[in-house]
C-alpha cells in the first residue's frame, strides 16, 4: 500500500466520522480491525465491536468533528495529529463546544486500516468543557447501558 491510498483511506475515514457516519467508517477498517482509545480505556477488535465502540462514542460526541493537520509514514504504520471539535453531550448539562489536539496512529492491512489508536484526552475533554470525571464516566456508563438495551431488543 502507498503512502497516497493511505493518506486517502485515512482522510476518507476522518470525514465519515465527521459526519458520525459509522457504517461508512466500518467500510474503511479491515473486518478483524482494531480501534484503541486509551485515555477512554477503551479497546474494540473486530467490526462488531468498533461498531459498537464509534456508536457509544457518537452519542457522547454528537458534533464530533476531526481535521486532520500532519501526518508521517513508516511502512504501513501512520501517525497523525489532528484537530478535533467537539461538545460532551452530558444529560442535564449544557457544554461548550471545544477545540482539541489529537494524535493518532494508524496501521494498514489489505488495503484497509486495520488500527486505529485514537490519542484524545479525556481529563482535557472534561477541563475545557466544565464536568467533572465523575460526570464524564457516569455518562459513559449510562450510554453503554442505553446501548446495551437497544441491543436487545433489535
Amino acid at each position: 500500500m502507498n503512502e497516497a491510498k493511505m493518506k486517502a483511506l485515512v482522510s476518507e475515514l476522518a470525514r465519515v466520522k465527521s459526519e458520525q457516519n459509522v457504517l461508512a467508517a466500518l467500510a474503511i477498517y479491515h473486518p478483524e480491525a482494531e480501534l484503541v482509545s486509551p485515555s477512554f480505556e477503551a479497546t474494540a477488535v473486530g467490526s462488531e465491536e468498533v461498531h459498537k465502540q464509534l456508536g457509544l462514542f457518537f452519542l457522547m460526541f454528537p458534533d464530533y468533528h476531526v481535521a486532520l493537520e500532519h501526518y508521517a509514514i513508516n511502512g504501513s504504520i501512520m501517525l497523525a495529529t489532528a484537530t478535533v471539535t467537539l461538545s460532551a453531550n452530558i444529560p442535564g448539562k449544557t457544554t461548550p463546544q471545544i477545540e482539541l489536539p489529537v494524535f493518532l496512529e494508524f496501521h494498514f492491512k489489505e488495503n484497509r486500516i486495520s488500527k486505529e489508536v485514537f490519542h484524545l484526552d479525556a481529563g482535557l475533554i472534561c477541563r475545557r468543557s466544565g464536568i467533572s470525571q465523575a460526570e464524564f464516566k457516569e455518562t459513559i456508563n449510562t450510554y453503554l447501558i442505553v446501548k446495551s438495551m437497544e441491543e436487545s431488543y433489535a
